[in-house]
């Protein structure tokens, strides 16, 4: 808890220190609501940037009946950011905050939950040390400013380690419980449910010695398909609301212009599908990422997390576009990012313990603020959205 909240001052400090280049007009994007509004770039403000501004628009306001139309194309709207984070936002607004109070005390509850979810599942096998620097590492991450401001990753990474946790512990109903109200939270079920059946599969195999009966194992099994078959119920709830079946797929796939078609994600550009140049640098990346998560050291992380680690990248490479968003999305990998969980047995002595969470800390601060400087914060100089 010490961590989360001391990097979060830091945190603080960082987007108010990169807001002063803040943009004080809006987009002039046809049919985009715009990712700053006219206000004073003060925090509460600078927190609900980008995406900030969708979840602004759906905690005042909900969503709309029909999809907006342009020129016979559906443009930007609602429907593509789930509901489970504005409305909770929207609870806490009823007391009386403003929208950015309310989303930042959401968020902020939300990751201190995680911090302290994730140390408690790693420090049993990888010790307090390791679980520390895991924890810190995360908080650290170069897009963990959204762990305060008006984004779903705090919500949805504690849903998504709440439900591995639950897995682990074998409480299969509440794991199936955790999962649906993941699924009105973001679009990440299916990795999970990927991690249910490696999970089956330890237990059928190990069986001799650790009991797996019929009727746990047909129970496990139908839990893993409700898992899976969760990622419909937001998909489905705006078909119903707006009459248009695919609603949400055509308003997602609305970002990315009127003349797109199909959804050329990272994994059709590692096949050959655009630049070369580009696809061998991301291929390179993605063989270090996996050399590093199959580790033989990466078993002290249990099989939860470990699955998790790259079946949830492995969605990502499949379902998402090459854009600057996916150093955010990549974050609720949450384990890879301290990928050495076994430094506890040979990093000894408070001195060189020290060193090493000091380097780790400054060297993510500093990517911190890199990625709010150019990416998170509005300005003539940004290199890309988060």
């Amino acid at each position: 808890m010490t961590i989360f909240l001391g990097t979060r001052l830091l945190g603080a400090a960082v987007i108010l220190l990169a807001a002063q280049s803040q943009i004080s007009e809006p987009s002039l994007v046809p049919g985009q609501v715009v990712p700053t509004l006219v206000d004073p770039p003060t925090y509460l403000h600078v927190i609900a940037n980008w995406d900030g501004q969708w979840y602004r628009l759906i905690a005042g306001h909900g969503y709309p009946g029909h999809l907006p139309m342009y020129d016979g194309a559906v443009q930007q709207n609602s429907w593509a950011f789930y509901p489970m984070y504005p409305f909770l936002v929207r609870a806490v607004m009823l007391t009386g905050a403003s929208f950015g109070l309310a989303a930042s005390i959401v968020s902020t509850i939300a990751g201190a939950l995680v911090m302290c979810l994730l140390y408690r599942m790693l420090s049993p096998s990888c010790g307090r040390f390791a679980a520390s620097l895991s924890v810190l590492a995360l908080c650290t991450y170069p897009a963990a400013a959204v762990l305060q401001a008006a984004y779903s990753e705090s919500l949805a990474m504690l849903l998504a380690l709440a439900a591995l946790w639950c897995l682990r512990e074998r409480r299969y109903g509440a794991l199936l419980v955790v999962a649906l109200l993941l699924a009105f939270t973001r679009p990440i079920v299916l990795p999970l449910a990927l991690v249910v059946g490696v999970h089956w599969l330890a237990r059928w195999r190990s069986r001799a010695s650790d009991p797996f009966p019929r009727r746990d194992a047909i129970r496990l099994a139908l839990v893993g398909l409700g898992v899976a078959g969760s990622f419909l119920l937001w998909p489905i709830v705006a078909a119903l609301v707006t009459g248009r079946a695919d609603a949400y797929f055509v308003t997602a796939n609305s970002w990315y212009g009127q003349d797109n078609h199909g959804w050329p994600s990272w994994l059709v550009v590692l096949v050959g599908g655009g630049d070369v140049a580009f696809g061998v640098f991301v291929g390179i990346i993605a063989l270090v990422f996996g050399l590093l998560i199959a580790r033989p050291a990466t078993r002290l992380w249990g099989l939860e997390l470990r699955s998790w680690a790259w079946a949830y990248p492995l969605y990502l490479l499949g379902t998402t576009r090459p854009t600057s968003s996916i150093i955010r999305y990549a974050m609720l990998a949450v384990v890879p990012w301290w990928p050495f969980p076994e430094v506890g047995g040979s990093v000894r002595g408070t001195g060189r313990r020290l060193g090493l969470a000091a380097f780790v800390g400054v060297l993510g601060m500093l990517t911190q603020y890199a990625w709010v400087r150019w990416i998170f914060i509005v300005s003539p100089h940004g290199h890309g959205f988060p």
